[in-house]
């Protein structure tokens, strides 16, 4: 007989874990932050990445003259940076960014900074965002923690991901993207419509984030809630279909959504077996391991976390060497493994065995999801 669940937690005791928590992620995750900066003497540009032969060099050195700059092309900061100052009319950043309506389509954290002033604060604004949503990610996890008995604090390993200190340093999507699909799993068996909006806003953040709705879907057990989790595909196909017609990219090489993902995709391990023995595999390879052992030990008390790092894992192995050969980008297809690690690490044993049911998958159970 399983024994009697947990009385929820106190929403104020709650809200003082969660506070901990968000504090304690933002601090864990702005300290490369903060190297880089000092190493540039406080210049936010570094925070970019714009490469000194980038497409996006010419319309940053407008508002930022003298950026710090990377060798070759850089990384997709800089090309944020161009999307949120041309928001909303983006066909303004034809000619300074690669792939126009690719990065049309991940137009979320553009559109969230563009009322910022072009320059400075538009780079600062990148930052707060990524260390909000960090933060905001740790609270989710922790509620998740607390639901399979796991301890609450757990959930300041969400900083301890690489794929969102990349997202801090460089200025990507990676965190908000995250944050907003781990808050739908918090939510999408008790407040489903909520959750279908956080995975929409996602996906709009980036694509490889419909995993995780697509995880849900798959466990739905109404057939009803299985047709609303499929929204969130619905609304970034007429989203993709809508940046198609709007955004016309002078770049010929521009290509569709299906050419972008088979260019970034290859056989399983292939890329893998091409660069041979480095840094990058062994750490794909790492992440791949923890992704699955996660994965394994959380297919009872979450199994939507347990199918989100299974799509991880899958995205690991298959990753074209374009991406493969770079550890650091590599990391970004998985930046759910560490915290979903140390998280099946802490979990109880008889709540991962199964012998034991987690009060928040009990029918009529008090879970908590807002409160606690």
């Amino acid at each position: 007989m399983s024994e009697p669940g947990p009385t929820a937690t106190p929403p104020a005791r709650s809200l003082v874990h969660d506070a901990v928590v968000f504090v304690a992620c933002v601090l864990l995750a702005v300290v490369p932050t903060v190297t880089l900066l000092s190493a540039n003497e406080g210049d936010p540009t570094a925070l970019l990445r714009v490469g000194d032969r980038s497409a996006s060099r010419g319309f940053v050195e407008r508002d930022l003259p003298d950026p710090v700059l990377s060798r070759g092309f850089g990384h997709d900061g800089q090309q944020f940076y161009v999307m949120a100052s041309t928001f909303p009319d983006m066909q303004e950043a034809d000619g300074h960014v690669d792939r126009l309506r690719y990065r049309a389509r991940r137009v979320l954290l553009p559109a969230v900074v563009s009322p910022f002033p072009a320059g400075a604060p538009t780079v600062w604004a990148i930052l707060g965002v990524n260390l909000a949503a960090i933060g905001a990610a740790g609270v989710a996890l922790s509620r998740l923690a607390q639901r399979i008995r796991a301890p609450w604090w757990i959930g300041a390993a969400v900083a301890l991901s690489p794929a969102l200190a990349l997202s801090a340093r460089a200025s990507l999507a990676d965190a908000l993207a995250f944050a907003l699909a781990l808050w739908g799993v918090v939510l999408w068996r008790r407040h489903l419509w909520w959750a279908v909006a956080l995975f929409t806003l996602a996906a709009l953040a980036r694509e490889t984030s419909l995993v995780v709705p697509a995880a849900c879907l798959l466990l739905g057990s109404r057939a009803r809630d299985r047709l609303t989790l499929l929204v969130p595909f619905v609304v970034y196909g007429v989203w993709t279909i809508v940046v198609s017609l709007w955004i016309q990219p002078s770049d010929a090489g521009s290509s569709s959504p299906l050419g972008d993902a088979t260019r970034q995709l290859a056989l399983p391990f292939e890329a893998f077996a091409q660069i041979g023995p480095s840094t990058s595999v062994y750490f794909g390879m790492l992440l791949f391991v923890a992704s699955l052992a996660a994965a394994w030990r959380l297919r009872r008390p979450l199994p939507e976390l347990s199918l989100w790092l299974a799509a991880d894992a899958v995205l690991l192995v298959t990753a074209a060497t374009g991406v493969a050969e770079d550890a650091w980008n590599l990391t970004r297809l998985a930046p759910l493994a560490v915290p979903a690690l140390l998280l099946a690490l802490a979990t109880p044993e008889e709540v991962a065995a199964g012998s034991v049911t987690p009060p928040a998958r009990r029918t009529g159970s008090a879970a908590p999801d807002l409160v606690g």
